[in-house]
């Protein structure tokens, strides 16, 4: 009978550490990173947020997914590359990127701050958008099209303070 309730455990055990691994693999864990110039990057651990080689100088980070950045003012701008878009984030900035490459849009909305929103591809139609708080720009490589948008910035404080407050409630990798 102690056979029997030890091999019941074992496999529960095993059932258990099995649903465990799933559930970490098939949600992402929340994410944050603060740069050597103090912008902190929120994101999950499907996306990947990149400083440059040699960042702060220059002061250039490559974005695949969906990020939530805080900029600090400093000298230069940060320049924010993805696949479609190059963003140049001047001042005290919060803004949220949704690059991620396998799709064939991007969009990048400002919460508060200053960033300029132009195509990283050849185009006809190569205008960059000048956006502030409550601005937005979509882009689509396969059409060609770049657009400027207002939107309400209630939902995107509300889901950037949902994420921070989960990155702090995140377990830290050993």
């Amino acid at each position: 009978m102690r056979k029997i309730a030890a091999a019941v455990i074992v496999v529960l055990v095993v059932v258990g550490s099995g649903f465990v691994a799933f559930r970490l693999r098939a949600e992402p864990v929340p994410l944050a990173i603060r740069l050597a110039d103090g912008t902190d990057a929120f994101f999950r651990s499907d996306t990947r947020v990149e400083p440059g080689r040699t960042y702060p100088q220059p002061r250039e980070i490559h974005v695949d997914g969906d990020v939530f950045l805080r900029v600090p003012a400093a000298s230069a701008p940060l320049i924010v590359r993805t696949r479609l878009l190059v963003l140049t984030v001047t001042g005290d900035s919060a803004l949220r990127v949704t690059a991620y490459a396998k799709q064939t849009g991007e969009q990048v909305e400002v919460l508060s701050g200053n960033v300029q929103a132009k195509k990283s591809y050849p185009s006809t139609y190569s205008e960059p958008d000048a956006l502030t708080g409550g601005e937005m720009s979509m882009v689509n490589q396969t059409i060609d099209l770049m657009e400027k948008e207002k939107f309400d910035p209630a939902p995107l404080r509300k889901w950037s303070d949902e994420l921070i407050a989960a990155t702090r409630r995140a377990p830290r990798p050993n």
